[in-house]
């Protein structure tokens, strides 16, 4: 059997939101191990050029370490560093909190929380790469947090420009960020295939974050490396539709990927929301940026176009996959022998 890892999963409730869950919680809380985590992560896009951009903001509470930053990109990368631009720094203080609780990293990321958990601003400039970041993220829906209430999703309207060695590239459009403190976040490579977290906005009303691993009976490319129990599949998903909350009660997923074997193309998700109704989701990756997050994985990011029979019109989102060593060599293995 393959691993698990636990701080991606949910039981099948909601928690409650609090006004005070975009602050840092740090060593408040009553984990103390050293590989306590917290994170911050907002999305940013321009789908006519193929613009996707990343910040993330994560924390060791307990070693009173921060790794954050920011990376944009233009369609595909091969390698992280390929990106337009990427600043992130691994090892800062996380003294990154003024007395309201904004956040100002050292590498000049800024995000004010003009209302919390409803309106933020992220500024970013980098001379150096003749790059500027001003957006403005407002809630358009609540935010959806797990049973554990410990971590959280929320649909945004994001709104701003990025500049590029000068030109601009303006937008408007829907942003799903996510939330999380409290839980152990090991480092540790895991024997097991990919996990894929995955949301999508088709409007203001619809919504979905879905996260899991493949289904081997649509052969994935790594069949017969792994078993997987079918009841350990989905890891946490949710469905917003016009002001409910739903959870699922079926779900199927396949990842089709490049030749590499490696770097998702199109993820066709299948599912069942807990009040019986279907949905198909076709995720379209049209740009992506291979992130090494820590030293022991690699993750797939990238912005996504989704479609879905049960709707006339498009949605887009995120696709973010980890993969760890075992899958890694044994898929290059695999090519290699043919």
């Amino acid at each position: 059997m393959s691993e698990s890892i636990s701080w991606t999963k949910s039981e099948r409730g909601f928690g409650t939101p609090t006004g005070n869950d975009d602050f840092y919680k740090g060593r408040s809380l009553p984990e103390k191990h050293f590989e306590m985590t917290e994170t911050w992560y907002w999305g940013f896009y321009e789908p006519d050029s193929n613009l996707h951009g990343f910040i993330h903001i994560w924390t060791h509470p307990n070693l009173n370490l921060c790794t954050a930053g920011i990376f944009a990109h233009f369609g595909h990368k091969r390698e992280h560093l390929a990106a337009e631009l990427f600043d992130f720094q691994v090892y800062m203080p996380d003294t990154l909190f003024d007395g309201n609780g904004n956040i100002r990293t050292a590498n000049g990321l800024k995000v004010t929380f003009e209302r919390p958990m409803e309106k933020m601003r992220v500024e970013y400039e980098n001379k150096g790469r003749a790059f500027k970041l001003d957006m403005v993220q407002e809630a358009v829906q609540p935010a959806i947090m797990r049973a554990n209430n410990q971590h959280f999703e929320q649909t945004m309207r994001a709104v701003g420009a990025v500049t590029y060695q000068d030109k601009t590239h303006a937008f408007d459009n829907l942003s799903i960020r996510d939330r999380s403190w409290g839980e152990r976040r090991g480092e540790a490579g895991h024997v097991m295939p990919p996990y894929t977290w995955m949301n999508g906005a088709f409007s203001e009303d619809f919504a979905f974050t879905i996260s899991g691993l493949d289904d081997p009976k649509r052969n994935p490319n790594w069949a017969g490396l792994y078993e997987v129990d079918e009841d350990k599949l989905m890891s946490d998903a949710w469905i917003y539709d016009h002001g409910k909350k739903l959870r699922l009660s079926k779900y199927s997923k396949i990842t089709e990927r490049a030749e590499d074997g490696l770097r998702p193309v199109r993820n066709i998700i299948d599912c069942v929301t807990e009040d019986g109704t279907p949905y198909r989701f076709i995720g379209e990756i049209t740009a992506s940026n291979p992130w090494h997050c820590w030293q022991n994985a690699l993750c797939h990011c990238g912005l996504t176009k989704w479609t879905s029979p049960q709707f006339d019109t498009v949605g887009w989102g995120e696709t973010q996959e980890v993969q760890w060593n075992d899958f890694v060599v044994k898929i290059s293995e695999r090519l290699r022998q043919g």
